[in-house]
């Protein structure tokens, strides 16, 4: 017995104590108790970090927290009661099922953002986050737990500062391995280290000895994770390497940031949209190019009296097609007719595409557009004429492969995406005892 905690079994242990799973004789309910070790509780600076962990997770509430209940010592004993979480880490459930699916990765990574989010605005620094530090319960509910190395973000001076590197330098920061001030974005890379780990089912830097360790987490950029998993999208690729960017300044200014961007990655209900609508969305494109051109033909007219050349206009049209309906698409996956339609570019899976993919889907669906804005058909006129048939076999050719496909165009296979009602993320349940 610790207090009113009757101790029944040890279901954890670290460097600084045992964790327990205890009944409150008080309240009838299962807590999980975590007790100082005997050997190290004379040790100052440890008791201090003991409880700077149990008054770091008690300053926040969170349901992707673990809740702490009560806080004290018994005779030579120092421990503290917390949330009993039934589940596994996220370490013993890869080791146990295998990696999971883009879904579950997703929606567990997304909820641990959202519970570190909150310790952030409570000014708390995790500054341990790691895949055994991540439990996942049988609801499919995430609790971050195990603060024992948090500090406060407006601490003047670090832990690590006065007495060295504190961390497991397998998921540790570039800043935590040189011994350096730490903050939020802290967090922000050893949860992209995470989630590499949770979706390959091996660390990113799993160097033979200490020293190669620090040296990756220093010095090597993050291995491509679609490199490891093909069947990944490109764009989780992007936000990783963002998040484990080597500079704190380059990596994503918040955890609401890293939730915005994952979202992004979540596959969503697709939704094909019919040939017709995607017609019309094409027509909305080139009609807004075609009233710019008219603007800047009569803007020039007004101030020379003299009308746009007809290679001109061709040059300048391109352009406004390139301006209005290619590079919108690029930054966010929609031009001004998918706007007005509900439509999105999104992948086979419902996911966000890359950016190569959108460059080679809109190069396939419009190379006279591409040619045309070289100017370079004007010089040579068989390739003007070349042109014109190309564009138009390629249009013949979307059009077939859309009955032939099943829905899908030709840019649509060749670059493993679909044109999509623009629907919400699907709310499918995580299922049980995942």
């Amino acid at each position: 017995m610790l207090a009113h905690y009757r101790l029944e079994e040890p279901v954890g242990e670290g460097a600084m104590g045992t964790v327990y799973r205890a009944h409150d004789e008080g309240l009838d309910r299962k807590v999980a108790v975590k007790v100082l070790r005997p050997a190290v509780s004379g040790a100052t600076m440890r008791v201090d970090r003991f409880f700077q962990e149990a008054r770091a997770a008690a300053r926040v509430s969170h349901p992707n927290l673990t809740h702490v209940y009560y806080v004290g010592g018994d005779g030579s004993y120092r421990f503290f009661a917390m949330e009993f979480v039934r589940g596994q880490s996220l370490d013993e459930y890869v080791e146990e099922h295998g990696t999971p699916d883009l879904h579950d990765a997703i929606d567990w990574l997304v909820q641990a953002a959202s519970g570190l989010a909150a310790a952030h605005e409570a000014g708390i620094v995790h500054r341990d986050v790691k895949p055994s530090n991540v439990l996942v319960r049988e609801d499919g509910t995430i609790k971050i737990t195990d603060f024992g190395l948090s500090k406060s973000i407006d601490a003047e001076v670090s832990i690590s500062h006065e007495h060295g590197m504190i961390g497991t330098p397998t998921y540790m920061s570039p800043e935590q391995c040189r011994s350096r001030r730490v903050d939020a974005r802290t967090d922000i890379y050893c949860l992209g280290l995470t989630a590499w780990a949770l979706l390959v089912g091996k660390p990113p830097y799993p160097g033979p000895s200490l020293g190669d360790v620090l040296h990756d987490q220093i010095n090597t950029p993050l291995p491509s994770i679609v490199a490891a998993r093909p069947d990944l999208p490109d764009s989780l690729d992007r936000i990783l390497r963002k998040m484990c960017a080597k500079r704190p300044e380059d990596r994503p200014e918040s955890m609401h940031e890293v939730v915005r961007m994952l979202e992004g990655c979540r596959p969503r209900a697709v939704h094909p949209a019919p040939i017709m609508a995607r017609a019309v969305a094409t027509v909305i494109d080139w009609f807004a190019a075609a009233v710019a051109l008219s603007v800047v033909a009569f803007a020039i007219r007004l101030a020379d009296g003299n009308p746009l050349s007809e290679e001109f206009e061709v040059l300048f049209l391109a352009y406004f097609f390139l301006g209005s309906a290619v590079l919108p698409e690029l930054r966010y996956g929609l031009t001004l007719g998918k706007w007005f339609l509900h439509l999105r570019v999104r992948t086979a899976e419902g996911a966000e595409p890359s950016r190569r993919a959108l460059i080679a889907r809109n190069f396939v669906r419009f190379p006279g557009v591409f040619a045309w804005a070289t100017a370079i058909p004007f010089f040579l006129p068989l390739l003007g004429d070349i042109m014109h048939v190309v564009a138009i076999l390629a249009i013949l050719a979307g059009v077939v492969s859309f009955y032939v496909a099943r829905g899908r165009t030709l840019s649509d296979v060749l670059t493993k995406t679909r044109v999509t009602y623009d629907m919400p993320p699907d709310e499918r349940t995580p299922r049980a005892g995942r």
